[in-house]
């Protein structure tokens, strides 16, 4: 072997040192956790009904979704007393707000059986469901938390903006220990019973305040001129 490729291999040699020098030296960070919740029927005990064939579903308009500000990012909140803080390293996949909002599209469209969620808007509904969410946050006390989910539901007729329906929805699920993962579980039951309930109000509500008849009657041809 020559001198001259005896050098270049020193001096690779030397290179890659420096670069597994400069790797070893990088602060070392744990990668953060994702997770997700939906809707879930498994975990309410029993499967999604299904609607009776030949049924013709009430279209329903999905209107805003308040969302609490501390809690409608990624990052999963939890309380204790008057204290709001986040999990370290955990983060939900997607905004709690957007996975909410998909939650209850998906439990409407596998478990209701009378009302559909019509994606085109007001303009092809008589009816407006609007939430306002006021928790939905993990509750510490005594070291042991609780996923709570609490919102405002109201059922609007849009052909006079009456309120037909109203009511307050809150479910407190215990977390059986100190993880995430179990933290995750509950959250997901909390959220489907939740929207169950939500389902059930809707449909309620739309059964209770039917459309007038919009019927139309054809009156017979005037009789013909006389002669």
């Amino acid at each position: 072997m020559t001198t001259t490729h005896v050098l270049k291999i020193a001096a690779v040699a030397v290179v890659a040192l420096g670069l597994s020098g400069c790797i070893n030296v990088l602060p070392k960070t744990k990668p953060v956790q994702l997770y997700r919740f939906g809707y879930a029927p498994a975990s309410l005990g029993k499967g999604a009904p299904a609607p009776v064939a030949g049924t013709i579903l009430t279209p329903i308009n999905l209107g805003q979704v308040d969302f609490p500000q501390e809690a409608s990012g990624d990052r999963v909140t939890t309380t204790e007393g008057n204290e709001v803080t986040y999990v370290a390293g955990s983060r939900w996949a997607a905004p709690a707000k957007q996975l909410f909002f998909e939650a209850v599209r998906e439990g409407f469209s596998r478990s209701a059986t009378t009302v559909r969620l019509d994606p085109r808007g007001p303009v092809a509904t008589q009816y407006r469901l609007d939430l306002s969410v006021h928790k939905f946050e993990s509750a510490y006390a005594r070291g042991r938390p609780t996923v709570m989910v609490a919102m405002d539901a109201r059922v609007i007729r849009l052909s006079d903006r009456a309120v037909i329906g109203q009511r307050y929805v809150t479910v407190e699920v215990p977390v059986r220990r100190n993880d995430m993962s179990m933290m995750a579980e509950a959250y997901d039951e909390a959220t489907s019973k939740a929207v169950a309930e939500l389902v059930g109000f809707t449909q309620e509500t739309v059964a209770a305040n039917p459309l007038p008849d919009t019927k139309v009657t054809i009156s017979p041809p005037p009789p013909p001129p006389a002669k």
